[in-house]
This record gives C-alpha cells, structure tokens and sequence, in this order.
C-alpha cells in the first residue's frame, strides 16, 4: 500500500518552488495557479478532460491557508481548503511542512492531513529543488482512505525558464494503485506570471496519454 510520505504543477521563483510545498508563503502574498489537461488511451479517443484550481496565502511568515479545487485521487469531484506549518528540522536546507485540510470528495466530507518534504540546491549557474509531497484523503462518512504521494524533481535554467520532472503515485480504496510521469516546461510570461506546458504519461495503473496547460500568478 502506497503510505502518506514526507505535497503539486511545481516550479521554483528564487530558490524556491513557486507552488511552496514544505515553503511558507510569505506573509500576504498570493499564489494562484490553475490548468487543465487532457487525457486518452488512444489518440483518436475517448477523452478525458481534468480542470484544477490552487490557491494559496500568506498568513503569517509560517502558517499558509490555501484551497485545492479539482479531482480527487479516486477522480471524483474536490474542494478542499487546508492550513500549512513548517516543522523543525534544524537544516535550513532542508524543509519539513505538515498540512491539514477539510472539504468534500464527491459530495462528502473529507479530512486530509498531509506532509511534505522540501530540499533546494543549487545546480551550475541555477537553482532546483527536490520533494516528496503526500496527502490522505479521509471520508467522514465511511472511513473509506484514499492515499497520493507525488515526488518532484526541479531546475530552473536561467531567470525564464523551468522544468519539472515528477512521478505521481496514488491508491484509491478498492482500486489499483497508479504511477503517472508528468514532465513539464514553465515559462515566465512576466514579471508575475508563468505559462506551463507538459504532460502525463500513466505507467502503472494507468494507461493515459494526456497534455497540460496552465499558468501562475502571484500577487
């Protein structure tokens, strides 16, 4: 069984991922990011379409509240709001952040603790990070779990450009676990926005080819 680990479209600004993971958000500052993607086992289809919504705040220094609207791990529908705090670690390399959040899977009310773990390092003349992002999606009204780990590899290649390599895991209560490769490209459009190009690639669990857009704004 696939375990909560020590969570998302990851990109870094600095010399941190811009959708902040085990990173707070600063204090007022505003994170928006959304995407669609577009999803078949063959090319001449039937598709899939998946839209998705992430928002993020700044409450204090440390504590981030933020909303994730979109699939759930089974596929249902979700709209989840959730509160994040740095744990100590002692390593200002190395970034550990537990994440609590409440909303509705499906129409039903849904608990989701998650962790998250966060390494940034400094590649030739860049900066790139590594995490491990994990969520349990609980039903309040059947106890039924649902568990996703995604880890993330990503180097920014100049002051314009980014790119991502992530392997997304999940398992659905009564279903085969999946993992899913999603690489993508991020490109600054302007001083506060980002464009995002990828794809996915089901290998285990999933036999989907999809494509992705999206963008990021902060505020």
């Amino acid at each position: 069984m696939i375990r909560a680990l020590a969570c998302l479209l990851v990109a870094c600004l600095a010399a941190s991922p811009a959708l902040a993971g085990a990173w707070p958000r600063a204090k007022g500052e505003v994170f928006l990011a959304a995407a669609t993607r577009v999803a078949a086992t063959r090319v001449q289809g039937p598709y899939s379409v998946y839209s998705t919504a992430y928002l993020e705040y700044g409450l204090s220094d440390r504590f981030t509240l933020g909303l994730d609207i979109g699939q759930g791990i089974s596929g249902a529908s979700k709209r989840i709001v959730f509160l994040q705090h740095p744990l100590p670690i002692g390593s200002d390399r190395h970034r550990l952040a537990a994440q609590i959040g409440f909303g509705q899977i499906s129409g039903q009310a849904t608990l989701r603790p998650g962790l998250s773990y966060g390494f940034g390092f400094a590649h030739g003349g860049g900066s790139g990070w590594f995490a491990i992002d994990s969520v349990a999606e609980i039903s309040l009204a059947t106890g039924r779990t649902d568990y996703k780990s995604d880890i993330t590899l990503g180097l920014s290649h100049g002051d314009r450009m980014k790119s991502i390599f992530q392997v997304q895991t999940g398992l659905s209560h009564g279903d085969p676990s999946f993992v899913r490769l999603a690489p993508s490209l991020v490109i600054r459009t302007g001083a506060r926005t980002h464009l995002e190009i990828g794809m996915t690639r089901g290998l285990v669990g999933d036999h989907q080819t999809g494509f992705k857009i999206g963008f990021w704004r902060t505020f």
